[in-house]
């Protein structure tokens, strides 16, 4: 029973050390990665084209420079005709600079000619196998061909960096308008600088000074550089520390680390507890042998010693079955956190140094104190008067027990609590229909087909019955919508006092797709001449202070000054992640901009509905790939890292519950066994079952409702540290904590239960024969 709760302890601390280092180990395959910085806007992840350009003439410190801007999720094929879907980035040849990507083939200076690609080598092989890449060509949406000119090493997997392949930056300015890249209010571009060693305080106190020059003239200069307009954010601290807009990938938290640290603490801690309590027990049942030895002449120390080994050889027995436990336990903690940990992983030079420490505290935590009590022990009296040792042992016993119930208590109503947050997420109206949705991805010909022909096309997909209304999309629900400058006719003048806004394009169809609810005017209609044409959310209303917004006169002054009327005024509905309150929304009616088609299909016809979905691809746009993906699941995605945590949280509590009850029956086993003779005096005197029962079972069920009440405030205050990373969240009830304390109860109640029954129905004649 030691070895095995000790065992699952390490277990548990093994797979959340491994996760742990994992995730602080982000960015450091790049060689300098301490001396990597990203330079940003406020709070968006991205910087104007121009910036890096300007930057890097007005700080010598910046030893290198480069950009990355999103090239798209592309349809690629080769002359093989093995169309598949990858992702990639304009990119500046100076990257190579900054980050030291391997070159493995090609051009050992890559990205400087127009129209040339550089792909990595897993991309490599996906798409020419053993072949030479460098020399061939790929083409992109059946319409851009690009030469191979290098391939890199794969990007690290724990690396906010992640893409299949970079076109030169060249070809980005031959792709954009000049009136574009010369922006300064346009964030288009992630930067990133190499900065000289030591010289990073030198350049945070000359920003100051650079967003003046960089501004000159701006109204608003003071209030940039006082509220540091443009940032520098170490690389290694992207990953952990970094929440910005249009981040490349979802970012993790510190928070997160923090809290597996503190599970993985307290696990290890109610293993060593555990450990620690059984062993003292099992050692007063000893008491007789530690007198006998002290009196035949042993001393302290190799008291000390004995019992130090022989929880050496227990906790060495312990790791040997952790392994197996950390072997079994992988795939299913993998599956639950979306890591990708191994077995191999243990014997890194770096990890078992990690797991040396962790084995170390555990023996010494479940070791000294056991020994040292022991080698306490006074030869004479309990020999004499059979007595136990001081009944400090008991305290510290019950300490343990308590503690392990705080632990065990927390963990629980804090899954239950995530649980709840997570289904408020996936189950809250979102002023919509998310169900039965399927977003299709358009590319080359067959976008072309959407948009040169967009009757015959939507029709053939509304011949299926099952097919209730086709429309498209520019940016699927749940994704960081562009933020644009709109201003009302009029109000050039009130343009600090209107907020920017989010900006959604569509076309005419696809609001009646996601039955978005008018609440004036009309949709979007090729009747009605909507060449350019605007609806609004009720948040957009409200910020352009329009008491009746339909036929006011818009100005997108980020598109070339598109201007155009509104036409409608939608309910509010949530857009984005509901970690985020409703912003203000513009939908425009441009189809031309659209990469989305999205189909509402009836429910319980999926399977079917979707083949012939298929199918009617493959007759309009013969040899496309068929890239898709339904709305609910898109959406679950937000809050998959929450999700994840949840998870975990429920896969740790049913841990530290078993580990805690492990203690619990062997303390209970031992009370029972110190207690027999009293049990059979009782039965003998008259005293019921259920009496005896409730006797001895009453001293753990008030040390367990000590740890349930010590565990409320906790986990409350914690819980609601962590909801309020939410702009919708749920209200912490009550009966969430009187749950788990039935569940506790009755989990320890099967414990307990077990000898203290047995010891009540035993024959008394046999108890009082004990010993």
């Amino acid at each position: 029973m030691n070895v095995i709760g000790l065992a699952v302890g390490i277990a548990s601390g093994l797979i959340i050390a491994l996760h742990i280092r994992e995730e602080l180990g982000y960015e450091k395959a790049f060689t300098d990665y301490e001396n990597i910085y990203r330079i940003h806007r406020e709070s968006w992840a991205k910087s104007s084209p121009v910036m890096a350009l300007e930057i890097k003439e007005a700080f010598p410190e910046i030893e290198a420079i480069g950009r990355f801007s999103f090239y798209g999720t592309r349809v690629v094929n080769t002359d093989d005709n093995n169309p598949g879907e990858v992702i990639g980035y304009y990119a500046d040849s100076t990257l190579f600079r900054v980050f030291n990507f391997k070159v493995l083939d090609g051009d050992r200076h890559p990205l400087i000619a127009a129209n040339t690609i550089v792909i990595t080598q897993s991309m490599a092989t996906r798409y020419f196998g053993e072949k030479r890449a460098v020399g061939k060509i790929l083409k992109f949406d059946n319409q851009k061909e690009f030469p191979v000119t290098a391939v890199i090493e794969d990007l690290p997997v724990n690396s906010h960096l992640q893409f299949d392949y970079l076109v030169s930056m060249s070809t980005f300015y031959q792709d954009v308008p000049p009136d574009w890249t010369n922006s300064r209010g346009w964030m288009a571009m992630y930067t990133y600088a190499k900065i000289k060693p030591g010289s990073i305080a030198n350049v945070a106190d000359r920003m100051p000074s650079f967003i003046r020059k960089y501004y000159a003239g701006h109204p608003e200069i003071e209030k940039m550089v006082e509220s540091k307009a443009w940032q520098l954010m170490a690389l290694k601290d992207i990953h952990l520390h970094s929440n910005l807009e249009n981040e490349m990938q979802p970012n993790s938290s510190i928070i997160y680390i923090y809290v597996f640290m503190a599970v993985e603490i307290l696990i290890l801690i109610i293993a060593s507890a555990n450990f620690m309590s059984l062993f003292t027990t099992q050692a007063i049942k000893r008491a007789k042998e530690v007198g006998m030895r002290k009196i035949m002449g042993a001393k302290p120390q190799q008291l000390m010693t004995q019992f130090l080994t022989e929880v050496l050889l227990l906790t060495l027995s312990s790791v040997a079955l952790a392994i197996a436990f950390y072997q079994v336990a992988l795939p299913f903690y993998n599956n639950l956190s979306g890591k990708s940990l191994g077995l191999w992983q243990i014997f890194e030079y770096d990890n078992l140094i990690v797991i040396s420490l962790i084995l170390l505290g555990v023996i010494v935590l479940s070791g000294l104190y056991p020994a040292f009590f022991i080698s306490r022990f006074k030869a004479g009296s309990f020999l004499h008067d059979n007595k136990l040792p001081s009944s400090i042992p008991n305290r510290v016993r019950n300490s343990l027990v308590v503690f392990q119930f705080v632990v065990s208590v927390s963990l629980i109503a804090s899954a239950i609590l995530v649980q709840q947050q997570m289904n408020l997420m996936k189950n809250k109206d979102l002023g919509f229909e998310k169900d039965q949705v399927v977003n299709l991805k358009l590319y080359g010909y067959l976008w072309w087909k959407a948009f040169s022909e967009t009757d015959v096309f939507k029709n053939e997909f509304l011949k299926n019955h099952d097919i209730l209304a086709v429309g498209r999309t520019g940016s699927l629900i749940g994704d960081r919508l562009s933020v644009e400058t709109v201003v009302p006719e009029g109000k050039d003048q009130d343009r600090d006092n209107i907020p920017n806004v989010r900006v959604l394009r569509v076309d005419e169809d696809y609001l009646d797709v996601m039955n978005f609810k008018l609440l004036d005017g009309r949709n979007f209609s090729r009747e009605f001449n909507d060449s350019t044409s605007f609806i609004i959310n009720e948040s957009a209303a409200k910020a352009f202070g329009f008491t009746s917004a339909v036929n006011e006169t818009l100005d997108n002054q980020t598109r070339n000054h598109r201007i155009g009327k509104v036409v409608g005024v939608i309910k509010d509905y949530h857009f984005a992640s509901l970690r985020d309150q409703i912003e203000p929304l513009v939908i425009e009616y441009e189809p031309g901009a659209t990469g989305y088609l999205s189909l509402k299909i009836r429910a319980g016809k999926t399977s079917e509905t979707m083949t012939y979905i298929k199918s009617t691809i493959d007759k309009i746009a013969p040899n496309s790939l068929f890239v898709y993906e339904f709305l609910d699941d898109h959406l679950d995605a937000l809050y998959r890292s929450e999700d994840n945590m949840g998870k975990v949280f429920q896969f740790f509590s049913v841990l530290a519950i078993v580990i805690a009850c492990l203690g619990l029956l062997g303390l209970s086993a031992f009370t029972i066994e110190s207690r027999t003779k009293e049990i059979g005096i009782r039965k003998v005197l008259g005293a019921t079952i259920s009496g005896i029962v409730a006797l001895v079972s009453s001293k753990f069920f008030r040390l367990i409702l000590v740890g349930f009440v010590m565990a409320v405030p906790l986990t409350w205050y914690l819980m609601n540290k962590w909801l309020s990373n939410f702009a919708y969240k749920i209200e912490i009830a009550w009966w969430v904590f009187a749950l788990t304390g039935l569940v506790v109860v009755f989990i320890a109640a099967l414990t307990v239960g077990f000898y203290t029954i047995k010891a009540a129905v035993a024959n008394p004649v046999k108890s009082l024969r004990y010993e």
